[in-house]
């Protein structure tokens, strides 16, 4: 019984000494990190760019474009819409391509398209991305506009994107860059007019207006008009990233070769902005995060509030600006 009692003894000293311990502990907290909140994926439209697809409608009020060469040198873009709302039209929404994937990946939204050929999607399936087309939850996401003629007659609206969004968008951490001016080192150039080739067949032209602090979007046949302003698209952001493209392997739906670039790493860029140009370096070494672009100091290049466009350019692509 006395050994018994001993040990009783000294486990109840233990304990007693485990509670001081922790009171002694208690008076220095240790701070704990406060998680990036999360919140739902953009919405990511495929917009058509050919002759017969203009007037779009619904660009202008876009966060991000990015434009790039689809086949025969008609160009395709990825529309982005952070937080989209609204019943606005946007117009003609027509297929994905395999560099919709690659933008896929480093924005992690929703697909909103009217198709894509048959490895794309499985591309699309295999790899679980979120996409809606006409025939999605009963053709909800979308309509057909009777002034127009099919192919190019699809479209959707803010209201029925945020409604996919809701329902099909993953959650991201990601941060964009917070809004700003450039770091004016070196002098940038002054740039109130830019020129340059997309493809054999879409010639680019950027005119800047210190009124508008933004760039009316030319083409080789005058202005790209946004049918729901009825004005010329004005972003205020222009960003030319040269990326090299291949043959994807496969062609499209007339036996035209598909095109797939080579979007990850890093590789030149020029931006255009309130009137002049920066000479920059884009950044998607990270394929699953947002493209960077970086300035002359290597850092993330701060930009106005506005519309941004991203043209994906062949590297060496000559650029004429004054």
């Amino acid at each position: 019984m006395k050994n018994v009692n001993g040990r009783l003894s000294v486990l109840a000293c233990g304990l007693a000494l485990s509670l001081l311990a922790g009171c002694t502990a208690s008076a220095s907290p240790v701070a704990t990190p406060t998680p990036t909140p999360s919140r739902l994926g953009p919405a990511m439209v495929q917009v058509e760019n050919s002759i017969l697809a203009r007037p779009q409608s619904g660009l202008q009020q876009a966060d991000l474009v990015y434009e790039y060469l689809a086949e025969g040198g008609i160009t395709r873009m990825t529309v982005i819409y952070f937080k989209p709302s609204g019943s606005q039209r946007i117009e003609p929404v027509r297929s994905a391509r395999p560099v919709t994937i690659h933008l896929w990946h480093a924005y992690h939204g929703v697909i909103f398209l009217s198709g894509a050929n048959q490895k794309v999607l499985d591309m699309i399936a295999a790899e679980h991305i979120p996409s809606l087309t006409e025939g999605s939850d009963g053709g909800v996401y979308f309509a057909r506009d009777p002034s127009r003629r099919a192919p190019h007659n699809l479209y959707t609206d803010g209201d029925r994107l945020a409604q996919g969004v809701q329902k099909y968008a993953p959650r991201v951490t990601y941060q964009l860059p917070t809004p700003g001016t450039p770091v004016a080192s070196p002098a940038p150039a002054v740039a109130n007019h830019i020129v340059f080739d997309q493809t054999n067949f879409h010639r680019v032209t950027y005119t800047y207006s210190s009124a508008d602090t933004a760039y009316s979007y030319g083409t080789e046949l005058g202005p790209l008009i946004d049918r729901n302003t009825g004005q010329p698209i004005k972003p205020v952001n222009v960003i030319l990233i040269q990326v090299a493209h291949h043959d994807a392997g496969f062609t499209d739906v007339l036996g035209a070769p598909a095109v797939d670039f080579d979007l990850q790493g890093t590789g030149p860029a020029d931006v255009f902005t309130q009137g002049h140009r920066y000479p920059a370096k884009w950044d998607l070494t990270d394929t699953e995060q947002p493209l960077k672009i970086l300035g002359a100091d290597g850092k993330p290049m701060h930009l106005p509030a506005g519309l941004t466009w991203i043209h994906l350019v062949d590297p060496g692509t000559p650029i004429t600006v004054s």
